[in-house]
């Protein structure tokens, strides 16, 4: 009798094999041959909203094609129940201590679509419990020890919410515009969701512009910095009129920086000249200008910022990008060291016109010698020749007078003094040239590795008795020069311009 009590007692607790009913979690059961067949719905408690909300969620079908688990008791079991006592199979609080749902499980069985297959369980695979599921978005507060279907897991994850990524949250791809309101900011920061939002920008109503712009202007410079983000305000800018781009640029600068801080990132600089690209109104071009003034030496010297800059002098009129200029004049030398810096200040000088290029100018000039000297300052002074002004090119002859010689030594500067010979009138060459055979040790620049270079330039460009005397300085040394690595290199002019003479 006792083991036939002990068979009766565990059908009452377990529900054994494939084609066992799941119909509750609660105690009140109506069994028939160990079978749960129905419930008393009255004795049944209130279900949390939440868990009710997650139930419909799984488009669990009817009980009569639902199917639980295949339990198996747990391990060690005799044939008996030590301690148990009476109650539900789920949330044990009696007997064992050990829940019949999560020891010794090897299979289980899902319904999905109203079909029920097996789920193989590896035993050595941690399972968590529903509501340690990183794919639900909310606690639905069930107790740690019970493991629910993992079918859930088979779920198309479109339908599923997650804060994390909505585009895989919520089919976007089949809703208009009008309802995501609220998702908008969290699409736009996801690579699918952006793509999305953008396909649905292709012929917007003004409407439709309206409501995307209402979501995310408080978020515009976020969105402007984001590597998704920025494509969809990108998308935006072009299809808003002058009063969408007004309430854009009145966002950015409400904060003073923040405006700055958006053209030095590396998503937010392109955003930016989109957004500057689309500015026609002449109050929204001042206003941009007004907000990037402060820092805009900053900017010139920033590895994405300066692409701003650069297409504000390249775009927009001289009076217009006034406040810039002026800006970077106060801070020439920083910017004129740097290496994107002095990209900008040659921009600066061939976009400006009038007093402040006069400016910028004289503020170069005020520090000619070291910038000759400087890997980037020099490229500055080589483009002011280059601009092929005589009023700037004999102003800088004047400010490096006297350091033609010492220049030519350096790697950099010989670069400008080439230049000075090459691009400069004849009077000013000359000029250039007795300095260089008249300094304290003339011998000594026929076998520099860089001032060689300097002299072929002033053979090239001498004439008269300035080049009978540069020839005759080569000629008292040419004993010295044939020994010379860098010296050969001047005596081999010769020997191409007499080949070239043939």
């Amino acid at each position: 009798m006792e083991p036939q009590r002990n068979s009766q007692m565990l059908q009452n607790l377990y529900a054994v094999g494939p084609e066992a009913r799941f119909q509750s979690m609660s105690a009140p059961l109506v069994v028939h041959d160990g079978v749960w067949t129905a419930y008393d719905r009255n004795q049944i408690p209130d279900v949390d909203e939440s868990v009710s909300n997650l139930f419909s969620s799984l488009n669990i079908s009817s009980p009569s094609n639902f199917h639980c688990r295949n339990i198996i008791p747990p391990v060690g079991y005799d044939g008996g129940v030590t301690g148990a006592g009476t109650g539900s199979p789920i949330g044990a609080g009696e007997g064992s201590g050990r829940h019949p749902f999560r020891t010794g499980i090897r299979s289980s069985y899902y319904t999905l679509g109203g079909q029920t297959s097996a789920l193989t369980v590896d035993p050595q695979r941690n399972y968590y419990p529903l509501w340690r599921n990183r794919e639900v978005g909310c606690s639905v507060g069930f107790d740690q020890m019970f493991d629910f279907d993992q079918s859930f897991d088979l779920l198309p994850k479109e339908h599923i919410y997650n804060p994390h990524n909505v585009s895989r949250s919520v089919n976007v791809s089949v809703l208009c515009l009008k309802e995501l309101r609220g998702k908008v900011y969290a699409l736009a920061k996801d690579q699918n969701g952006c793509r999305l939002l953008q396909a649905k920008f292709e012929n917007p109503s003004d409407e439709e512009v309206e409501f995307v712009l209402y979501e995310v202007l408080e978020y515009i410079s976020e969105l402007m910095k984001d590597q998704f983000g920025n494509y969809l305000i990108q998308k935006l800018i072009t299809v808003c009129n002058d009063d969408h781009k007004l309430r854009m640029l009145l966002s950015l600068t409400d904060v003073p920086v923040e405006m700055v801080l958006v053209c030095m990132n590396p998503h937010g600089t392109r955003a930016m000249q989109k957004l500057l690209e689309n500015l026609t109104d002449p109050y929204h071009i001042a206003l941009a200008m007004a907000a990037l003034r402060p820092g805009a030496a900053r900017l010139a010297s920033d590895p994405n910022g300066h692409h701003v800059i650069q297409y504000c002098l390249i775009h927009f009129p001289s009076d217009v990008i006034e406040p810039i200029l002026n800006e970077i004049a106060d801070k020439c030398y920083e910017v004129a060291t740097d290496r994107s810096g002095c990209c900008v200040l040659q921009a600066c000088m061939e976009h400006s016109h009038g007093k402040v290029r006069n400016r910028l100018v004289a503020e170069i000039l005020g520090n000619a010698v070291v910038l000759a000297e400087d890997p980037y300052g020099n490229y500055v002074l080589q483009h002011m020749v280059g601009l092929k002004v005589p009023e700037f090119t004999a102003r800088l002859v004047r400010q490096l007078q006297g350091n033609f010689a010492s220049l030519s030594c350096n790697k950099y500067a010989s670069n400008v003094v080439e230049k000075c010979l090459n691009e400069s009138s004849e009077d000013i060459s000359r000029q250039i040239v007795m300095e260089l055979i008249t300094c304290s040790n003339p011998a000594l620049l026929l076998i520099d590795p860089y001032a060689n270079f300097v002299i072929q330039s002033a053979l090239t460009v001498s004439t008269g008795h300035v080049y009978n005397y540069l020839l005759e300085l080569i000629s008292d040394n040419m004993s010295s020069m044939r020994t010379n690595l860098y010296g050969k290199k001047i005596l081999s002019w010769f020997e191409k311009r007499r080949i070239l003479a043939i």
